[in-house]
Order: structure tokens, then C-alpha cells, then sequence
């Protein structure tokens, strides 16, 4: 939680001691250490070791940077020093201010001073400091004083710094609302099934007042009218941070926030001075009894009942134990390791949209009401529980769109224009067709919008007028962007969800080019690269004449693109091992400017019609809690698809929208080639800190022995032979 402790005192006076007493040295930062870690005792002219004071500055910044880290994550702190100037004490209140901290100075300076030198001459050596700097220690203590709003307390008197459970069973009953997201007209539909708000009953809320919903200024003024009553308490969810930054005219990186939060607030011009009162206002975490139960309430949810809830960092109860996915984790934790009479409720993350119900003993108020779901709320009687949903029946989505859909609006020249003149888009012309495909300073640079992500393997003639080939819009890994995190997909997903097989290789599209009367055959952007060469090489070679006559004239027909996936095993073998050489027919799509593909059944009977491999359907997927469990079941490190590895899945749901999941052991052997390259050049990796597993320092190990001996050369360049070489050495972890 947000205390922290300040111990004064001279040397001898017991401070490290108490410390060790208490079990506080894993919070604790101690001047004496972090002088000890710029340099190592040394020799005065006394012949005797003694820890330096010439680091000074450095030692002092050091150890506000440690500090400044700790009170941003909410960690319970500790500072160990003699801290006997006042401009010290000064320089931590004020940061206390800023980060909300309650602050205390444990006082040892009742300890005499007689005492504190007979204790100095008794330890280590080098830790021993002269008398004359206790008795100056001693005389700063009378003459410079604990500046007001720090709170002393003797050393004995710790406990009263510690959180303690509170009792509500006076009230009639206690009231706990999840997150609201700016959606006032549920949260006063709650209230008014309830009779209004009343003296005898009391009223958490679990955070996330406000951004999504668009009745931000609402819920603030809300808030603002009862945060001084004594039955009502404001826990801080994440989002309140938005709240901080604007109170205090600061930029907020949250885009939602900007876009909607803030005019909102500005426009019912809502004063920044009473937000920043009412920020103060929001607690951590609430700890109560009730009847003879024990309730703790967080935003986030913990994984377990501590013995000292003090000592759990802001940031946990905030966000949360672990990571966003593990909330199924944390509350079977929790239920095998709290009392049963102890319960928890928290808000913040459902990713598996667990539902609310009475009999539980972990209760998860995240309802997503701002995308159209529910108002969660829990009310706890002497009679029981009572578990409530209001639907959010006035839902409309708050978000702006930024990009104009020039692609699916504009006639072909139009297109051609814009993409012409969009700076993060190539051109490549091949007579009358041109390829557009996103840049490098694109791809690096994540600038996607509506025509970057259209210009992936977009082919326009360029005399006609109309799109001549295409492959897919850029689409994206779970959790590589904000609407890709698994969060967000749990409400844009529409189910039934298809899942295919990601085979590892590189991209071929066959269209029709009626100028020669032949297959346009290209490798995303280029006819005359290799990679175009090599996938006109193995199409002839996998595909009869016969049916590559009949495609041509079936693509000319239907005006489409058929996409593939080219496992070149001969060429330029990727990641994984395939046997041979293998074409995949991945998609047909209709050569129009907005995506538009054929069904996977009507996919499949073409590609039987003409001799392909059609890509392969993994399985489908019914609802979002089986979803995320496949999720979770595929990124274990020993998963194997049916026996085999594979790159990873696609996962398209029943409108067409796209994901993509990269598997750990083809993420891993991605990272390895390019460890295998840089050790080809030089012998040597630069970056060691990305070799995090055994298998990945034996494999660097044994490249780097091939290198030595000059064997390294003479292989294959390609990771899937020095990857199987490396397996038949034995040097592979077993």
C-alpha cells in the first residue's frame, strides 16, 4: 500500500536492527547498502575499513530513483537512514504529496547517545562511524525538527500503521458497485431498484469511473456529491490515473480518454481542483467483517488473503495478480487458500466472462457495461448475498473513428490517388498493373490505418480502372494492438469463431492478366522477384496444366485472386521442418477493394476442382469461454498441433474479422535464426540478454563452437538444417 516509512536516527541507534526485527528488509532501502554497491569499503588513515562518503550525490540519486520506481507501483516503503535535516524530510513529503502516500518517521532518537556509540563500537568494522559524527547526528535532531503533516511514531508503536479490518455489520447492508465506465443512467437504475441511497447501509465502489460510456461528466459530478460521506468508499481503479493527469493539466497517452472522457468533462465544466480532491479520496482496498465473514475488496483481485494487506503494492490491488488473462487463476487460488468465511470481490478483468453468482466466494463485477453488457453489483445482507446485472440498454459506442474508409468509398482513380500520395505506401509498376504494399518506416513504425492496411499485396490496373489482384488486409496478432489484446477481443469476437492452421511460408497470389491472356502470378508485390519466380516454379510443378489452364479461365470468369501460402523447402525454408516442398490454397477473394472472400466449404470444393491443397481447419470455436481456453491451452511451451508444429493459427470469427497467434516454439527458433546469423558473421551475439532459456544458450554454445572450428560456414544457412544438427549433436536440453 501507499506508507512510507522514514527512520531517524544516528548510527547505533537500532534503525537496520528493527528492521530485521520486523521482517522489513525486502522493503526497505538503506543509504548504508546502496553506498556499499558504488564502491566497496575502504581504508582510512586510521589503517581501519570504513564504508565512503565521497559518493554522496550519487548515492542519494540513486536511491531517489529506486524510490521514485517504488511510489509510482504503490509499493510499501522503507527508508533506512540517519534522516536528520529537515530539507530531507521536506524532499520525500513532497513526493509523498504527489504520489498519495501516507508518511511516517520512525523516531529513534530517543535512544541516547551514550547508547547509540556503545551499540556503534559493536558492529562490523567498516560499518562503525566516529563519535564526533553521532554527537553531530544528536545535535541536528534538537535543532532541526519533523516537519508537520509527517506522522512520529516510536519504534514500538508499528502496528498502528498497518491496515486493520474494519467491522460494518451496523450496517443494514453493504453495497458493491463494479466498474461504471462512464455509464451513469445504469448506475442510478441500480439505486433506484434499491430505494436511493441510505445513512444505514453502506456503499463501495470498485473503480473505472469513467472513459468507453459516454456519461463521463455525469458519474464525475455524481462522485463528487457524495465522496465526504461516511458510508461511502471510492477504491481506485486503473483509469482513475486519466483522472490524475487531467486534474493536473498533464498530457494523458490514453486515446479513449482524450477523445471522449476529457471534452465531456471540460464542457460541463467540471473543476480540476475538486477532481484532484475527490482523487484523494480513493482508496486501495477495503478489508471488512460482516456477520462473522471477511470481505476484501480490490479493483484488481488478489490471488490470496496476506497476512499484512499493507504490504501488497497499490499497483497489485489495482491491476491486479498476475497478468490480465490469469484472473481465473487468482480466484482458484484464492479459493483454496482463504478461510471459508473469507470472501473476495474485484472488478477490472473477466476475460473468460465467468458469470455473478450468489454462491461463489470469489465475485467479479467486471460486466462490461460500456460495450452494452452490465452494471455489476453485489449486495451483502445479514440474510445473504445478492448478486445484481443491470443491462446497459442505452449502449452506444463512444469511440471516433480517426480514418476515413477512402478504399471502400471511393471510386477506383480515387484510390489510385490516395494511395499514391500516402508516404507510407510503395508503388511498383509493372506495365499496367501497379502493386501497392505498407513501407518499411510502415511495418516498423506500426503506422497502420484504413490504406495501410489495404496496400498488402494490392494489385490496380491502372488503365482500367479496377483492382486486377489482392491478397488480405494486414491483419494482426493477439495482443500486438490495443483492438487485438484479449480484452478487446472478448467483445468484438462474433461466434462462432473458425480456427486454421498457420503454415509457415511466404505469400503467392494468381489472378488473371487479360492483356497477355495468362495468370498474373506475383509474391505479394513483385512478378520479377525471385520469390515470384520460385512460386511460378512450384505452381507448375504442383498444378497440371490442365487445371492451371482451367484456373485461369475460372479466375477470369469470377474476377478473383487466389491466394496461397508457398512452403519452399528447396529455396527458402522458414521455421519450420516440412518434409517437401507444399502449396496451400489459403483464400479466393473477389478482386474488389474491400475484402470479400469465399465461404471455407465453397474454398475447399474449388480447390478439389483444380488439384490444391486447401488450408487446413483447425476447429470451430462456439462461445468465448471455450475461446479462451483454446487460447491459453496453445501458447503452452510443449504444445504440438495434432503431433506436429505448426507457426500458429488464424482465427477468423462469423463476420470475417482476422487474428493471428504465433506459437512459442516458432516464436523461439524465429529468434534463434537470428542469433544463428549474427554468430555466422562474427562469432558472437552482441545482445546476450535474449538468450532466456537453457536451450537457447546451449544452441548459442554449439553455433559458436562450429564457428571456431570453422564448420559454421560450410553448413546450411537455413535455421531448420542448423536446428535438426543441433538436435543430432545430443547438446539439445532433453
Amino acid at each position: 500500500m501507499r506508507i512510507l516509512l522514514l527512520l531517524r536516527g544516528a548510527a547505533g541507534s537500532g534503525k537496520s536492527t528493527w528492521v530485521e526485527k520486523n521482517h522489513l528488509k525486502p522493503y526497505t532501502l538503506s543509504s548504508d547498502d546502496i553506498r556499499l554497491m558504488h564502491q566497496s569499503p575502504v581504508m582510512g588513515t586510521d589503517g581501519r575499513l570504513h564504508i565512503s562518503q565521497e559518493n554522496g550525490e550519487a548515492v542519494w540519486k540513486t536511491l531517489f530513483r529506486i524510490l521514485r520506481g517504488r511510489l509510482q507501483r504503490g509499493d510499501f516503503t522503507v527508508v533506512d537512514a540517519t534522516n536528520a535535516r529537515t530539507s530531507e524530510l521536506l524532499r520525500y513529503k513532497e513526493l509523498c504529496s504527489e504520489y498519495r502516500y501516507r508518511i511516517y518517521c520512525v523516531d529513534f532518537t530517543a535512544v541516547p547517545a551514550k547508547e547509540a556509540k556503545r551499540r556503534n563500537a559493536e558492529r562490523e568494522e567498516f560499518r562503525r562511524v566516529p563519535d564526533q559524527a553521532i554527537d553531530t547526528m544528536y545535535v541536528r535532531f534538537a535543532t532541526q525538527k519533523v516537519p508537520s503533516g509527517i506522522t512520529v511514531i516510536r519504534p514500538d508503536e508499528l502496528d498502528t500503521v498497518w491496515l486493520k479490518k474494519r467491522d460494518f455489520s451496523r450496517y443494514r447492508a453493504v453495497h458493491h458497485i463494479g466498474d461504471i465506465h462512464g455509464c451513469y443512467t445504469v448506475l442510478q437504475e441500480y439505486f433506484a431498484a434499491e430505494g436511493g441511497m441510505k445513512e444505514d447501509e453502506f456503499y463501495i465502489f470498485l473503480g473505472d469511473y469513467t472513459d468507453r460510456g459516454t456519461e463521463n461528466a455525469e458519474v464525475i459530478k455524481f462522485l463528487l456529491s457524495i465522496m465526504d460521506r461516511e458510508n461511502v468508499l471510492l477504491l481506485e481503479g486503473n483509469h482513475e490515473k486519466n483522472l490524475w493527469l487531467w486534474a493536473h493539466e498533464e498530457a494523458c497517452p490514453d486515446r479513449e480518454f482524450e477523445l471522449v472522457t476529457k471534452p465531456a468533462l471540460e464542457a460541463a465544466g467540471i473543476n480540476r481542483k475538486e477532481v484532484r480532491s475527490l482523487y484523494r479520496r480513493f482508496g486501495q482496498c477495503a478489508w471488512y467483517e460482516y456477520g462473522g465473514n471477511s470481505y476484501l475488496v480490490t479493483h484488481g483481485g488478489l490471488a490470496a488473503l496476506p497476512d499484512n494487506l499493507s504490504l501488497v503494492a497499490a499497483e497489485q490491488m489495482i491491476s491486479g495478480a498476475g497478468s490480465f488473462e490469469e484472473a481465473e487463476e487468482i480466484t482458484e487460488t484464492f479459493r483454496k487458500t482463504a478461510p471459508e468465511n473469507c470472501f473476495q470481490i474485484h472488478g477490472h478483468r473477466n476475460p473468460k466472462k465467468v458469470p455473478l453468482t450468489p454462491e461463489d466466494r470469489v465475485f467479479n463485477l467486471e460486466g462490461q457495461v460500456e460495450y452494452g453488457g452490465s452494471l455489476r453489483c453485489l449486495k451483502v445482507t445479514h440474510e445473504g448475498i445478492f448478486p445484481a446485472e443491470i443491462r446497459n440498454h442505452v449502449y452506444k459506442s463512444a469511440e471516433e473513428e480517426s480514418v476515413q474508409k477512402a478504399l471502400s468509398e471511393s471510386p477506383a482513380a480515387d484510390v489510385l490517388i490516395a494511395l499514391r500520395n500516402n508516404k507510407y505506401i510503395t508503388e511498383r509498376k509493372y506495365g499496367p498493373f501497379s502493386s501497392f504494399n505498407f513501407s518499411d518506416e510502415a511495418f516498423h513504425g506500426r503506422v497502420w490505418n484504413s490504406q495501410t492496411v489495404k496496400a498488402r499485396g494490392l494489385w490496380l490496373d491502372t488503365v482500367k480502372g479496377k483492382v486486377a489482384a489482392r491478397s488480405y488486409d494486414k491483419f494482426f496478432n493477439i495482443g500486438e494492438r490495443e483492438e487485438t489484446r484479449i480484452d478487446a477481443l472478448q467483445r468484438r469476437l462474433c461466434f462462432p469463431v473458425s480456427v486454421y492452421v498457420k503454415e509457415n511460408g511466404y505469400l503467392g497470389i494468381v489472378s488473371y492478366n487479360g492483356y497477355e491472356d495468362e495468370l498474373l502470378v506475383a509474391c505479394k508485390s513483385t512478378m520479377d522477384s525471385r520469390f515470384a519466380e520460385w512460386f511460378g516454379e512450384m505452381l507448375r510443378a504442383k498444378v497440371s496444366a490442365g487445371h492451371l489452364e482451367g484456373m485461369k479461365e475460372y479466375i477470369k470468369e469470377k474476377d478473383v485472386s487466389f491466394v496461397f501460402e508457398c512452403v519452399d523447402m528447396e529455396h527458402d525454408p522458414h521455421i519450420i521442418e516440412y518434409p517437401e516442398s507444399r502449396l496451400f490454397l489459403l483464400d479466393i477473394l473477389h478482386n474488389e477493394p474491400e475484402t470479400k472472400k469465399y465461404s471455407y466449404e465453397k474454398l475447399c470444393a474449388v480447390a478439389e476442382r483444380f488439384g490444391l491443397a486447401p488450408k487446413e481447419k483447425a476447429c470451430e470455436i462456439p462461445d468465448w469461454q471455450t475461446f479462451f481456453d483454446w487460447y491459453r491451452d496453445i501458447r503452452r511451451e510443449e504444445y504440438r498441433y495434432q503431433g506436429r508444429r505448426t507457426e500458429g493459427f488464424v482465427a477468423e470469427d462469423s463476420k470475417g474479422y482476422m487474428v493471428k497467434v504465433k506459437l512459442p516454439y516458432y516464436q523461439f527458433w524465429k529468434q534463434m535464426r537470428g542469433v544463428a546469423r549474427e554468430v555466422a558473421k562474427k562469432g558472437s551475439v552482441t545482445n546476450t540478454a535474449m538468450l532466456t532459456t537453457p536451450e537457447a544458450n546451449l544452441f548459442y554454445s554449439w553455433l559458436r563452437e562450429k564457428y571456431a572450428a570453422g564448420e559454421l560456414r560450410k553448413m546450411p544457412k537455413d535455421i531448420c538444417s542448423l536446428r535438426r544438427r543441433f538436435l543430432e549433436s545430443g547438446r539439445a536440453k532433453e
